[in-house]
């Protein structure tokens, strides 16, 4: 037989049988419940085990007041209004971010394409400034002889 322990605002209460713990949940269906098979407190609400049929639901209205249908159909218009404006918002922002990322790209081909050039060309500049300091050299030499 299952044993049930109860919390009521910290205090534990049990262990009690199924039928036991019944009578305790009609006095106070807001407990909390646990026995070994769970792994934590749980409302005494969410256990199928417990009946918890104490006092039936009351009916719902029969009607409902056409100016409260037409508040509640106001705001939902509203809400549709702002919705689709954030939608549009956003696809803006999607396609701007979209934009960028392209020219992000495009940019950073463009900058590894003119590193490349700078660096062909310093090459040159440096192989070019060798060349003459080794002429100015020879040159050199040949008028001290």
């Amino acid at each position: 037989m299952k044993k049930w322990l109860f919390s009521n605002n910290g205090k534990i209460i049990g262990p009690l049988g199924l039928t036991q713990s019944q009578d305790l949940i009609k006095s106070n269906p807001s407990l909390y419940a646990w026995n070994p098979s769970y792994s934590h407190w749980v409302p005494v609400s969410l256990i199928e085990e417990f009946d918890l049929t104490i006092a039936p639901p009351p009916p719902p209205p029969l009607d409902i007041p056409q100016d409260l249908i037409e508040e509640f159909i106001n705001e939902e218009r509203e809400l549709i209004a702002q919705l689709n404006s954030l939608d549009e918002n956003l696809d803006l922002t999607y396609n701007q971010l979209n934009t960028l990322s392209t020219d992000t790209q495009h940019y950073q081909q463009l900058t590894i394409n003119l590193n490349k050039e700078v660096k062909a060309v310093i090459s040159n500049i440096e192989q070019q400034y060798a060349a003459l300091e080794k002429s100015l050299a020879n040159v050199s030499n040949s008028a001290l002889q």
